[in-house]
């Protein structure tokens, strides 16, 4: 065992002497009114669990949630939406595992832990990136199965149905010292044996900002198991298992999370607005969406960029045209022909330059009928219908007054929320909404009083506050 790996054990122990303790089920008092802020008539607050505070992002296996904050792990019992049950708690520093990645079929939760900030608050104590893998089958006990060093470290994706994961981040980590920027690709690790995870041979998703090998965010993979890497460069997807035709190559080749197989996707820079310079965050492509009558051509992405200096700089939420980008284009000679997908459209919560309500967009997600739950920071939670990709509505919103929220999740008809200074809470819309398109469109009123992100966080030193750091 390398001395790298055993000092990162002997962190594990530390927490896990923590974690081992009796988990009190007595949680604080969870809020039955609803807060202070702008809420739609069309959205229900259901509760607040205000012990989850520094809450990052969440994940379910049944009707377990998994929620992962700077100060550690939890998981509820959620079978009563209205009245989550806390089960356990590994109390221990983590940043940033933006987006907890789990495996239902063999019960397994993965932690990717951010060489920036290792012991978080952020430090450079031990500055690797790193995937934990924990077996939740008791989900009241987290217990330890392996840990693997990597190159890089923010958020980690089950590919494959989990026997592989793709981990992104940053490039703080001295493990490779190639010289690719601020940036990483993507590392892959095969977790056919979760207790011994095998590191693939070589990176993937290099080269992709016009041939320029940077920051590669985060992976999510579609209904037909497409992994989307969003990066600094733009969007693509690669085929993970099976036999498929290469659109660069010309040949049919076998695709593995080791080496996976392009399949669509390209360049999102220079938008509408002239602002699409930032990083592209998270993605997705629901198979179902439709444009001019053609299924799964049409991709959702989100763009980040915070502390902009004004409400036209930051990142917006946007939808691109897939069409024009199955023949390899986003791969073939992009260091000169600076391909790039063609946008239908882009939504921000604030369109008034310099307005107290202007912020970024992080995390969203979709229902499965064109109907998503997007974060926006201090604005909130929005529900957007982009059953007509060219024209993106609001139709809903939840906006907490002290709201810092990243990231909004489905179950069971109920929306839970990430909010790194509320914790999690629940919504849920009012009456039964199988059509998005038919609800109204609605605009939030302005935010009463804008809370500084500088109070709880503070700006990376290369890229500011596009990747912040706990304070």
């Amino acid at each position: 065992m390398s001395l790298r790996l055993r000092a990162l054990v002997a962190l594990q122990a530390l927490a896990l002497v923590a974690g081992g303790v009796a988990v009190s089920r007595t949680a604080a008092a969870a809020p039955t009114a609803p807060p202070a802020g702008a809420i739609s008539s069309n959205v229900e607050f259901v509760t607040n669990l205000p012990e989850a505070a520094s809450a990052i992002s969440i994940n379910f296996i049944g009707d377990t949630m998994f929620v992962s904050t700077v100060k550690g792990l939890l998981s509820y019992d959620v079978s009563d939406p209205t009245s989550p049950q806390l089960l356990g708690a590994l109390p221990y520093y983590i940043w940033e595992n933006e987006d907890v990645a789990v495996d239902a079929k063999r019960n397994l939760l993965f932690v990717s832990r951010d060489p920036r900030g290792f012991t978080s608050p952020g430090t450079t104590a031990f500055p690797y990136g790193a995937v934990e893998v924990y077996d939740v089958s008791n989900p009241s006990v987290f217990v330890p199965l392996s840990v693997t060093t990597l190159p890089t470290g923010h958020t980690t994706t089950c590919v494959d149905g989990c026997n592989y994961t793709w981990t992104g981040g940053p490039a703080t980590s001295p493990l490779d010292a190639r010289d690719w920027g601020f940036g990483r690709p993507i590392f892959a690790l095969d977790m056919r044996d979760p207790s011994h995870p095998v590191e693939c041979p070589h990176e993937i998703d290099a080269g992709q900002d016009d041939g320029k090998t940077t920051y590669a965010h985060d992976v999510q993979v579609d209904a037909n198991g497409i992994a989307w890497v969003s990066s600094d460069g733009g969007v693509r997807g690669f085929w993970v298992n099976g036999r498929h035709r290469n659109p660069v190559t010309g040949k049919v080749e076998k695709a593995t999370g080791c080496d996976p197989v392009p399949y669509a996707g390209g360049g999102t820079k220079l938008g509408r607005y002239k602002t699409r310079d930032g990083l592209m965050h998270n993605s997705w492509r629901d198979v179902n969406a439709s444009i001019d009558g053609h299924k799964g051509d049409v991709l959702y992405a989100t763009e980040e960029v915070t502390g902009a200096g004004s409400c036209q700089g930051f990142g917006r939420f946007a939808t691109y045209d897939l069409r024009g980008t199955f023949n390899g284009q986003g791969w073939r000679n992009i260091d000169k022909t600076h391909f790039r997908m063609h946008e239908l459209d882009e939504w921000t919560p604030e369109k008034q330059q310099g307005s107290s309500g202007c912020d970024s967009a992080h995390y969203f997600t979709d229902r499965g009928d064109q109907f998503l739950a997007g974060a926006y920071y201090t604005q909130g939670t929005r529900f957007l219908d982009v059953s007509d990709p060219r024209h993106i509505r609001q139709v809903g919103y939840f906006r907490p007054d002290d709201a810092d929220t990243w990231a909004a999740y489905w179950h069971k008809g109920y929306v839970f929320i990430a909010d790194f200074q509320r914790g999690i809470d629940v919504v849920k819309l009012k009456g039964q909404t199988p059509t998005p398109s038919a609800m109204p469109t609605v605009t939030a009123p302005p935010l009463a009083a804008a809370r500084a992100l500088s109070a709880v966080a503070r700006p990376q030193g290369h890229w500011h506050w596009m990747c912040v750091q706990p304070r």
